[in-house]
């Protein structure tokens, strides 16, 4: 089992992500849960972990200071920051530190699975059977395989389930990435996948608001919401989501908070 160690000054987040990795069924561990940097470097002391996740906002130490103490001390720990605040700096002083990924908060429960698949993956291509740490060097390279249609489609929809929250996505643009004409793309997603570019989009979106909006952990604004799963006017989210669920967020998550 890969051993977690959450960093967070906030228990409600604590016992939230420590549920979420138990329910994602992958081989993690929490070992310890920390309120400040004090208290992490105590837990590391008596058993280092292979995955840290740490908040930036936090009493005694922020967390990006936090992580540069860890990396002087503990090169191999994977960190990922969990955050509040969807910014380009933070987010810049995070990548500087190594760190794997940058999530802002409220993290829904199959964005957090993704993550942890992927660092299952990386964690056994660095440990061997003996548990004797590898030359990593890094995240797997995540350049686009050469091959078949279905194996670029996946790379797409992947690149899609990433940036979904991204409000300048479009399908002009992830065409240029994957350099393919934008009308060849979408009438391929409706052939493989049974949805055009912009029904994917909006269909992964509004199931990630009905997500976060399930938990009661995540008391969140309409606005806010909006905003986390990629749209910029707060009442056209509001159309789309009562047009697909049948009734508006705000009535959607007081049936849920039940």
């Amino acid at each position: 089992m890969w051993k977690v160690i959450i960093v967070d000054d906030e228990k409600t987040i604590r016992e939230g992500l420590t549920q979420y990795i138990k329910d994602s069924q992958l081989p993690f561990e929490v070992v310890g849960k920390a309120r400040n940097a004090a208290e992490t470097l105590a837990l590391m002391e008596r058993t280092p972990p292979h995955l840290l996740f740490v908040d930036i906002n936090m009493p005694d130490m922020n967390g990006l200071d936090l992580l540069r103490h860890v990396k002087s001390r503990y090169e191999q720990v994977i960190a990922i920051i969990v955050s509040g605040y969807d910014s380009f700096e933070y987010a810049r002083q995070a990548v500087q530190l190594q760190a794997y990924d940058y999530l802002l908060k409220p993290v829904p429960k199959s964005d957090l699975k993704r993550v942890l698949q992927k660092i299952d993956v990386h964690l056994r291509q660095c440990y061997p059977t003996d548990d004797t740490m590898k030359d990593c060097g890094g995240e797997p390279n995540s350049k686009i395989d050469q091959g078949t249609s279905t194996v670029i489609m996946s790379k797409i929809t992947e690149y899609i389930d990433n940036h979904y929250h991204d409000p300048e996505l479009t399908v002009s643009r992830v065409a240029a990435l994957f350099y393919i004409n934008h009308t060849y793309l979408s009438k391929k997603m409706k052939q493989e996948l049974g949805a055009s570019f912009l029904e994917y989009l909006t269909e992964l979106r509004i199931s990630k608001a009905k997500e976060i909006l399930d938990h009661s952990m995540h008391n969140i604004k309409i606005g806010e919401l909006a905003v986390k799963v990629g749209y910029t006017n707060q009442y056209y989210f509001s159309r789309l989501f009562k047009n697909r669920v049948g009734m508006c967020p705000i009535e959607y998550k007081n049936k849920s908070c039940k």
